[in-house]
């Protein structure tokens, strides 16, 4: 054959000359069978056959305890397994010649245990609560060999062990260690907790009717209210603690009312049921706003106060109800650039209030100026470092200001506002700017403020002074402010 440049093609078999035939090794069939103690291990034994010298080379096939292997006639490195439940080990055969049919037999000698835990309280299997963890002896720090809950066994080589044997039924806890255990051929063990368990449920009434998710009890230690807590139920709820003395704090939260009781020393043990009469008298109250002789519908905010107009209690919009317990209290309204109060007022039943809106007085906290005298003071100067709540360094001027009008006039006591502009989502300015407050109450406190002469409470993007439309407003939203207590 010839092709396009002239030359002439031959057929490869003439080039190069006749094939020969070259024989396939002969394939060999290998079985192991892997005994413990005698007996062939079966399913829990396996043998991997690797190239001889290559034992992190690819394994050519496998098969367990009993089954043959086919591979190639040649050596061999085998890999013998076995593993039954934690009792493990294993076995390097190396150059194992293997041709024809081959039949061997491998000893694992690894003495095996079974050991079963039945953890009992008063005598009865806690099931599911209990659980027998084992360790090599004396070593409770290191990890676990194996575990089985309450009456489940677990294989593991023959020898001594440490268990640890722990109880969990509600906040009911017990744990206890059991050194130096023996284990051969099968064990079967009883481990009494002896764990007191009462199941405590509160009921907490108001008129005699049950709160529901309003009402909460919490059980602390007899005698440490500072807790921590040991569990904790809404109202009818159940929890089951150990057996013993406890102080319960009974609280209950609707709205803006609000009450806790303290229950010292209760003594719990099995079925216990109890209910807490709040004798909580409740007020329901709604505020409409005016400015200008107009009521503003639900634009406004209504807050609640404390009768010192500092201690903040909660807020709705105008026109909503209110829920409080029956006392006295001072109301601000507000709306953009606009406040009024009513101080001092009690309040019983439903009644409707009216507050009257006027232009909000402010004045701006001037480094080296006198005391202002409008119920609300502006304050620039005061700096955090970004995206914290960290007072920087060049803000000591400004705080030293602010320090002067506690100093200077002893009656003065106000709330310490944080404020920012609308860049950012509105819960995170919202957090970000109360921590701010807190941070400005702190640094006053720790220079001889009393702590009852100042509150904190941040707002967030919700109060700007004006719309966050250029970087000037933005700047001038960007603020602390004082608010005066009972200033009209």
């Amino acid at each position: 054959m010839r092709n396009v440049f002239g030359l002439i093609w031959l057929p490869a078999l003439m080039l190069c000359g006749p094939t020969i035939a070259r024989a396939a090794p002969a394939d060999a069939e290998a079985t192991y069978v892997i005994t413990n103690g005698g007996v062939d291990v079966k399913g829990a034994g396996e043998a991997h056959f690797f190239a001889h010298g290559h034992r992190n080379g690819p394994t050519i096939d496998w098969a367990r305890s009993g089954g043959a292997a086919r591979v190639p006639a040649g050596s061999y490195d085998v890999h013998i397994t076995f593993m039954d439940g934690a009792a493990a080990k294993d076995i390097w055969l190396d150059n194992q010649t293997i041709a024809g049919q081959v039949r061997r037999t491998v000893e694992i000698a690894l003495p095996v245990a079974q050991a079963t835990y039945v953890i009992t309280n008063r005598g009865v299997d806690v099931g599911n609560k209990g659980e027998a963890h084992f360790f090599p002896n004396g070593r409770h720090n290191a990890p676990s060999i194996d575990w089985a809950r309450s009456g489940g066994a677990v294989r593991l080589p023959a020898g001594s062990y440490s268990v640890h044997v722990t109880f969990m039924d509600g906040s009911a806890v017990k744990d206890t260690w059991i050194d130096n255990q023996s284990f051969f051929g099968t064990a079967r063990k009883t481990v009494e907790i002896g764990v007191s368990v009462a199941d405590v449920s509160y009921v907490i009434t108001n008129g005699g009717i049950d709160v529901k998710d309003k009402g909460e009890a919490h059980f602390f230690p007899h005698g440490h209210h500072a807790g921590p807590t040991v569990d904790w139920a809404r109202s009818g709820g159940e929890v089951r603690i150990p057996g013993g003395a406890y102080d319960v704090d009974v609280t209950f939260r609707d709205g803006m009312a609000a009450k806790q009781i303290w229950i010292d020393n209760q003594s719990f043990s099995g079925r216990v049921q109890r209910t807490v009469e709040l004798n909580l008298r409740l007020t329901e109250p709604v505020v409409a706003a005016t400015q200008n002789g107009a009521d503003v519908g639900e634009k406004a905010t209504i807050e609640y106060y404390d009768p010192s107009g500092l201690n903040g209690l909660g807020s709705v919009m105008s026109r909503q109800t209110a829920l409080l317990q029956q006392g006295t209290y001072t109301i601000r309204a507000t709306l953009a650039g606009a406040e009024g109060w009513l101080h001092s007022v009690a309040l019983t039943g439903k009644p409707h209030l009216t507050i009257a809106l006027h232009p909000l007085k402010t004045q701006t906290l001037q480094l080296g100026g006198p005391p202002p005298k409008a119920c609300t003071i502006e304050v620039y100067g005061v700096n955090f470092d970004f995206n914290k709540a960290v007072l920087r360094p060049d803000s000591t001027p400004m705080l030293r200001q602010i320090l002067a009008l506690f100093t200077v006039t002893p009656a003065f006591s106000a709330e310490v506002s944080g404020h920012t502009d609308n860049i950012g989502a509105p819960t995170y300015n919202l957090k970000l700017s109360d921590a701010r407050a807190a941070a400005v109450k702190t640094w006053l406190v720790q220079n001889g403020v009393a702590a009852a002469r100042i509150t904190s409470r941040g707002y967030g993007d919700t109060r700007p002074l004006a719309p966050n439309t250029t970087d000037e407003n933005r700047f001038k939203n960007r603020r602390v402010e004082l608010r005066r207590a009972n200033c009209v």
